[in-house]
């Protein structure tokens, strides 16, 4: 299913009620074309003045509607981020994003109320196959010091610092640089930062054909 603002508040409400108690204020809900994320959670720190986050304000959800995914799915992915905005509220310190505070309530909802919460969502094949948009990227393959292949689709102002740090990179053993249109790129982030992320090199050898490799 697509999901509607209408059925994300809809259902926002029904799961605050559910297993949060109605505690957590209504927060606006805004669709996305994202691929990067299913559901987002974000908000404005602010800090006092020794750079200390005292509270979090002007929370908004984003559920991103470019995939068609289950109706049970898409449930899950609203209650991740309400569970981030549970947390948020209370102000709690986790040990990390997903951490031991959000995993113990995650399991509490699963055990509790029968959901399916993870982690992350791990998109099928099918789902990502079906970003056909024709953008350029710039691709850096890159053979590591193991035997594996790695690819890195950079953002373009990045290029050069990424190219930097792989130069240095003791776990990389070459490298080449390629200019592509090849919708199949889209399945991967465009990094800002050095990134490897290993991929079988015959599936991408077929995705570089007519591609432009780059001196």
């Amino acid at each position: 299913m697509i999901p509607t603002v209408e059925f994300l508040q809809e259902r926002f409400d029904h799961y605050n009620a559910l297993c949060f108690e109605g505690t957590l204020p209504a927060i606006p809900i805004r669709l996305s074309n994202a691929q990067s994320f299913i559901g987002r959670l974000q908000y404005k720190p602010v800090r006092d003045w020794r750079r200390r986050i005292v509270r979090r304000e002007d929370f908004v959800l984003r559920i991103s509607t470019r995939f068609d995914l289950p109706q049970d799915e898409v449930e899950d992915t609203l209650i991740h981020e309400m569970i981030h905005y549970w947390i948020a509220l209370r102000g709690v310190q986790d040990s990390s994003t997903h951490g031991k505070v959000f995993r113990a309530k995650m399991k509490e909802i699963n055990e509790q109320h029968g959901r399916h919460l993870t982690i992350s969502h791990r998109s099928t094949p099918e789902e990502l196959d079906r970003d056909q948009r024709i953008s350029k990227h710039w691709l850096c393959v890159s053979l590591l010091a193991d035997g594996r292949t790695a690819l890195t689709v950079c953002a373009q102002p990045c290029i050069r610092t990424i190219r930097r740090a792989f130069q240095h990179a003791g776990t990389i053993r070459s490298m080449s640089w390629y200019c592509s249109l090849d919708p199949w790129f889209n399945r991967f982030p465009r990094c800002r930062t050095p990134k490897l992320f290993p991929v079988d090199p015959a599936e991408l050898q077929s995705h570089l054909t007519g591609a432009e490799e780059l001196k």
